[in-house]
């Protein structure tokens, strides 16, 4: 019989960036720890969370500590091999890892996380994935918490140096952000799949955003 992941591995298409793994661990990393710790402050002890867009699972580390249960969900198979890497050392035995699409994730039962998380990820999807991704999320968790760049933008100087960060990041990259900031970020897309915000913080240097949400 196979897996949840094996069956999604016969239908999805990996997702592999340059920064994946080791660079995104020594670089991207540190830069996203104020992020990480927000977002465990808000984590009920005991809990169950789904992270989406988990990249190495360092927010699901984070967590480890507090957390009954967490699972992460990624695109990127090197990303998921550097999470499984990660606990391993760690021996973390509460906290899992898939390769899948969280766009679709039928294997997984309605409300059966007390959080459903992603931080600094749905920007970069293509744009016809970031409705069926929050959707998922507000099927699948009692509460949504979301990390994203702000809108509008702030200062032009902050505005610059993001501009310039998702540009290194790559074409691909760079074009999901703008087309993010374009469609009016976070907000609309909160306003268009039905979700109330409960709380909001500012942080990044007043670059990002953090929403605390609920399925209305």
């Amino acid at each position: 019989m196979l897996s949840p992941e094996e069956k999604n591995r016969q239908v999805i298409q990996t997702q592999n960036h340059l920064y994946d793994g080791w660079i995104y661990r020594k670089f991207i990393d540190p830069a996203l720890i104020g992020i990480r710790r927000r977002i465990t402050k808000l984590i009920s002890k005991d809990s169950t969370v789904l992270d989406v867009g988990c990249g190495t699972g360092n927010q699901l580390i984070h967590l480890a500590p507090q957390i009954k249960y967490g699972l992460g969900i990624e695109l990127s198979e090197t990303m998921i091999n550097t999470c499984r890497q990660q606990v391993n050392t760690l021996g973390i035995t509460h906290c899992e890892f898939q390769l899948a699409d969280a766009s679709s994730l039928p294997h997984l039962n309605d409300m059966s996380f007390d959080f459903a998380i992603s931080s600094m990820v749905i920007h970069e999807m293509p744009t016809e994935l970031r409705l069926p991704v929050l959707s998922e999320m507000k099927r699948l968790g009692k509460t949504i918490i979301l990390a994203d760049w702000i809108y509008p933008q702030p200062s032009r100087w902050k505005k610059l140096s993001t501009h310039i960060m998702e540009r290194m990041a790559g074409r691909d990259h760079y074009s999901g952000f703008t087309s993010f900031i374009k469609a009016g970020g976070m907000p609309q897309l909160l306003k268009r799949t039905g979700m109330e915000v409960l709380e909001t913080q500012i942080t990044g240097k007043g670059t990002i955003q953090l929403w605390v949400c609920r399925p209305e």
